[in-house]
């Protein structure tokens, strides 16, 4: 994709950005430089080329020489959504996602900029992740890029540059982890494609690689028991990319210290970084991880895995400007050699009638794709019935709640094939196995499974619990 030698790897979240100089040799990278720029304010279009002069700056302070740049955005910044789409061929497939696309999202898809992730087929159908990013955040990132002097040759999301980077294994299903001092994002691949992302705020914490451990533990149980599939084989793989600069580096040991066998965590950072990066602080180089996946993402033939300087969905056609006369002429000019083509050969027409006549045979399979979408889209309009499924399901759950504050929900899930996963605390043990028991008393909910009931924090009173079960009203 790059002709250059070393491209610039930039990672941006609303506290600043981390920088990494990068050479790819031999499909790893080798790290020149990193660092950590923090903004002074937040970033928005009033202030972005001045932050980018400031940026400027602050690379060449540190010797960053390279002007081509990739850059990620997080994960917060973006909408993510899981799609099937009918087999389609390559010249059908755009339109397909471009009608998805302006469907999926409920702002205004001229206020959006959409890519999507994942493996397409012209005879099957395919599920593909479905991003769209705000217009003005990205005219803002590229708006501080200009003002440093930096070409942008690819946008993406850095969790998805992660992503990209996973071990290549026989695995069906695997879930990455990248971790920030205030918050996480969390995704999941399938057979190689990711299939979903979420941002994760966290907890301030003292500092301790024990208390980061600690407060990491119930975070990757939590998400793993709302995105896994409920027949999952343990145990069940996470690779962890630890960003959060501490000076310590025992996170990824003490993770699988209170997680396995049932969760296994590896450590991504060891695989993507090199052993030495110029900077001697520790943390610095941790916290530079993100941008060396950016780049290396963008590196090499492959394109990054979703671009929003340069998607493949959405892009709309530039309209001619040329001058009425000019196309009359041409329009006269292509009647007239017709008329010619028709005095001197009839075969000439007789073949351009069978060309056509080609052309609608292939036609054929692009509306047939299209009325697989239009199914689709009559079948989701189902849902806004006078008795819609999930507002029944969220009665009958209700119902089984006491109106008494001694048991609250703080997780609920429930998924295409019926399949719901429950989350939350109650104050006494007799409070939840109340619920329990109306749960499973109701005709419309069954095979009822409690997965834990257990303490939480110093306050024993307290306890936190999971409850699996099918809704018989969806079927």
């Amino acid at each position: 994709m790059l002709g250059t030698r070393t491209l610039l790897g930039l990672s941006i979240d609303e506290f600043g950005i981390v920088v990494a100089e990068v050479s790819p040799r031999s499909g790893r990278p080798e790290v020149h430089r990193a660092g950590h720029w923090r903004f002074e304010e937040k970033l928005n279009l009033d202030n972005a080329k001045a932050l980018g002069q400031q940026l400027k700056q602050f690379l060449r302070a540190n010797h960053f020489s390279s002007k081509q740049a990739v850059i990620g955005i997080p994960t917060k910044w973006v909408i993510a959504k899981e799609i099937t789409i009918p087999p389609a061929g390559a010249d059908a497939l755009a339109g397909v996602l471009n009608i998805q696309a302006e469907r999926a999202f409920s702002l205004n898809a001229s206020e959006l900029v959409f890519d999507y992730c994942g493996r397409t087929s012209a005879s099957e159908r395919s599920d593909v992740l479905l991003l769209a990013a705000r217009r003005e955040i990205v005219n803002q990132v590229k708006e501080l890029a200009a003002g440093a002097g930096l070409q942008v040759r690819s946008m993406t999301v850095s969790a998805l540059a992660f992503g990209k980077m996973l071990p290549g294994d026989s695995l069906e299903r695997r879930y990455g982890l990248y971790t920030r001092p205030t918050y996480c994002e969390f995704w999941t691949q399938v057979n190689g494609s990711p299939r979903s992302i979420q941002h994760v705020s966290l907890a301030s914490t003292n500092g301790t690689t024990d208390d980061r451990a600690e407060l990491l533990t119930s975070t990757i149980q939590r998400l793993l028991l709302l995105s896994s599939q409920q027949d999952a084989a343990s145990p069940q793989r996470v690779t962890a990319y630890d960003g959060s600069g501490l000076p310590e580096d025992r996170t990824i040991e003490r993770l699988n210290e209170r997680l396995q066998p049932q969760i296994i965590v590896t450590d991504g950072g060891a695989q993507l970084l090199p052993d030495r990066i110029g900077s001697p602080d520790r943390s610095e180089q941790a916290q530079s991880i993100a941008a060396v996946a950016v780049a290396m993402a963008a590196s090499g033939t492959d394109r990054a895995p979703v671009d929003f300087v340069n998607p493949r969905i959405g892009l709309k056609k530039k309209t001619s400007r040329k001058p009425i006369t000019v196309w009359a002429s041409i329009v006269g000019a292509a009647c007239l050699l017709a008329l010619i083509a028709v005095a001197v050969d009839w075969q000439i027409d007789r073949r351009d009638i069978a060309t056509y006549t080609e052309q609608l045979d292939v036609m054929s399979e692009d509306i047939a794709a299209a009325r697989e979408v239009v199914d689709r889209i009559t079948y989701a309009t189902s849902w806004t019935s006078q008795e819609p499924v999930f507002l029944n399901f969220m009665r009958e759950l209700t119902l089984t709640f006491p109106e008494e504050p001694t048991i609250w929900v703080t997780n609920l899930r429930l998924n295409d094939s019926a399949g719901a996963a429950l989350v939350g605390k109650a104050s006494t043990e007799e409070s939840f196995y109340e619920v329990l028991d109306k749960i499973k008393q109701q005709d419309v909910f069954s095979n009822v499974q409690m997965i834990h009931l257990r303490n939480v924090g110093r306050d024993l009173r307290e306890k936190e619990f999971a409850v699996n079960f099918e809704y018989r009203g969806m079927k």
